[in-house]
């Protein structure tokens, strides 16, 4: 059964730079409240984390700070907009910040015949498991072939979340691995990559996928007539 994603974005007019994204994130959940669990995912009750994927993401496109909020994530972001004053203390600063663009659009999540082409920016894919697998292959078709896996798994974890029940198989096939390089990480190296792939599912534009989803990693497009994306 297809479930309705409701995606709204919210582009802000400050610029900052991509790793600031972590300070955003902080920012606008002290501005609108920490009480409110959606903005940075931690358990309040616990200390540890919500362990669900995000429905509040904080993105970096064109050099300015971007809000994507999934379902509920929507209404929530009401305790941001209703604050008097929007200037946000980003790494020590004041800083104010003002609309430059909102978009609200409804996305069908179901699995289908028809596949898409899809980039996805600096996915972080690999866990300490996978990674030791991914090391020891030498040739790129046979860790190719693992990237697919995972991108699928991924994708199938996020219907289940998302609230689909899945009626047909995703199928995902890696196209083009743009890059592959090494990254910080919450203070630790590890590897992100870029690629195109097809996908029998549709994607909302900016949702992001694999670990550090929620500030920026593992964005993902849609490549429509052939496009490419450029640098965010």
């Amino acid at each position: 059964m297809a479930a309705h994603l409701r995606v709204l974005s919210v582009a802000f007019d400050t610029p900052i730079h991509p790793w600031e994204l972590p300070a955003f994130r902080g920012a606008v959940a002290a501005k609108a409240g920490y009480e409110h669990e959606l903005f940075h995912n931690h358990n309040n009750e616990t200390g540890g984390y919500h362990y669900r994927f995000p429905l509040i993401q904080y993105k970096h496109n064109h050099g300015r700070p971007m809000l994507v909020c999934l379902n509920e994530g929507i209404e929530e972001l009401y305790h941001f907009f209703s604050q008097p004053d929007w200037t946000l203390n980003l790494n020590g600063r004041a800083t104010p910040v003002r609309i430059h663009s909102l978009d609200v659009r409804q996305c069908l999540l179901e699995v289908s015949e028809r596949h898409s082409r899809y980039h996805i920016r600096q996915w972080l894919a690999l866990n300490e498991e996978n990674y030791g697998l991914y090391t020891r292959l030498l040739g790129l078709p046979e860790r190719l072939v693992v990237l697919q896996q995972i991108l699928q798994n991924q994708l199938v974890s996020l219907l289940h979340q998302l609230g689909h029940e899945k009626d047909g198989r995703v199928e995902v096939r890696v196209q083009h691995l743009k890059d592959e390089r090494w990254v910080s990480y919450k203070g630790v190296k590890v590897l992100a990559f870029s690629l195109e792939f097809t996908c029998n599912m549709g994607l909302p534009d900016f949702v992001g996928i694999g670990k550090g989803c929620s500030i920026g990693w593992g964005v993902v497009r849609r490549l429509r007539d052939a496009a490419r994306i450029p640098p965010a």
